[in-house]
């Protein structure tokens, strides 16, 4: 009886674990075609644009999924939706790996692997429906995994030279099988059973009990209100960034003739203090209003890009150490801002997915033709820049509507 109430009492953080290793597992395939872009495109018999085409339309598809996926979420719960997400997975990756043909690599990757993308509201509800008031630090805890497995798995794919892509992908396959699908199927909680394993007294708090619960969330004044706005905008921002850093930052720092190793240097940083940053703003984020927490971290964005507009000698590590800081925070950070908007959180979690990566597509694609016209990329890192401040003024300004509001009502009362 004691082991089932310590279980139910701390299942919110087991439940994180379990959601942490099934985002592990499934950023594998990202890391997979980052790693062997140069071999898949010789073994193929195809141009690496081909391999970039499939990578397009994976993000293509994931991003239409979301907002798709998110009413499903709102109609048969957080858990059918990343059981049904996991098994397109599985049978992109396992596709990949059994067939040797451009066709089924597409079909594989770009076309089964982006259905998958149904799934990218499921973890964001269960942990709003499991955490009280650590939802931030969950969210940044969950945000790490990406940037483990970016850390784990890349140099285990580029040193070990037995190791193919082809058998890479196999194992990300058999990964989901034997641990993915058990995890949802024996570990995660649908989110609409939480509440019963609470006590009677606190049978409306969220999972982790010990926490404080929050007020209910007020169903959300229309799609177009200003706080949505603000945090679409923002995550479509974030989405140019991901897009700059993710595809053009080798390239900026090769045009802007670093030396290769502090090159390397910079990457190492970079992927250091995404880790850091995801605990760092996920402990902010719980301590002080969400929305200057943005605040604070557009407002380094800003000067990152700054940073790296100059093109000093210094600007690559420490371009590296603020946008790493910033790294996973806006995701998270934005979707607790939304969660208090509305009680449809798959449907409205689902659809500013889509504009985060409707943004990441089309950052990618700005650092391609700034460069085509004007032989460098400081037209993009100056729209980054940009848009990073109209992000700090919207995030200002609900900010400032919130306070005024609390005024009126404390004033009221």
């Amino acid at each position: 009886m004691g082991q089932k109430r310590w279980y139910v009492r701390h299942y919110a953080w087991i439940g994180l674990a379990a959601l942490w290793m099934i985002g592990f597992n499934g950023a594998i395939s990202r890391f997979i075609m980052a790693s062997y872009q140069v071999q898949m495109s010789e073994d193929l018999h195809v141009s690496r644009g081909f391999i970039s085409i499939a990578w397009s339309a994976n993000l293509l598809i994931a991003a239409l999924c979301a907002p798709v996926g998110g009413r499903l979420v709102d109609r048969y719960g957080p858990r059918k939706v990343m059981l049904l997400a996991s098994v397109f997975s599985i049978c992109g990756t396992g596709l990949v790996y059994m067939s040797h043909g451009p066709v089924f690599f597409f079909i594989g990757y770009g076309v089964l692997s982006g259905l998958a993308g149904i799934g990218a509201s499921t973890a964001f509800v269960l942990l709003f429906k499991w955490f009280g008031r650590h939802k931030a630090k969950a969210a940044g805890i969950l945000s790490s995994a990406s940037s483990v497995g970016l850390a784990v798995c890349t140099p285990v794919f580029l040193a070990n030279k037995m190791l193919t892509w082809e058998n890479a992908f196999f194992i990300s396959a058999a990964l989901g099988l034997v641990l993915t699908i058990p995890l949802i199927l024996f570990v995660i909680r649908p989110a609409e059973t939480a509440a019963e394993n609470q006590t009677p007294e606190r049978k409306d708090a969220p999972i982790d009990a010990a926490e404080t619960p929050l007020q209910p969330s007020r169903p959300s004044r229309g799609t177009f209100s200003l706080p949505i706005i603000v945090v679409a905008f923002a995550l479509f921002t974030c989405g140019i960034n991901m897009g700059t850093v993710e595809m053009n930052l080798v390239a900026i720092h090769q045009q802007a003739e670093v030396a290769a190793g502090t090159i390397a240097l910079s990457m190492g940083v970079l992927g250091v203090m995404e880790i850091i940053g995801s605990l760092v703003f996920g402990l902010l984020m719980d301590a002080i209003h969400k929305r200057l927490a943005m605040i604070l971290l557009y407002g380094l964005r800003i000067l990152s890009f700054l940073v790296l507009f100059l093109h000093t000698p210094w600007s690559p590590v420490v371009f590296a150490v603020i946008f790493g800081i910033t790294y996973l925070g806006a995701v998270p950070g934005g979707m607790l801002i939304a969660n208090e908007l509305t009680d449809r959180k798959g449907s409205l979690i689902g659809k500013l997915l889509l504009f985060h990566q409707a943004g990441g597509i089309l950052g990618a694609l700005i650092g391609g033709i700034a460069y085509d016209a004007f032989q460098n990329y400081q037209l993009l890192i100056a729209v980054d820049a940009v848009l990073c401040v109209i992000a700090v003024i919207g995030y200002s300004l609900i900010k400032l509507k919130h306070s005024i509001q609390k005024g009126v009502l404390s004033h009221a009362g």
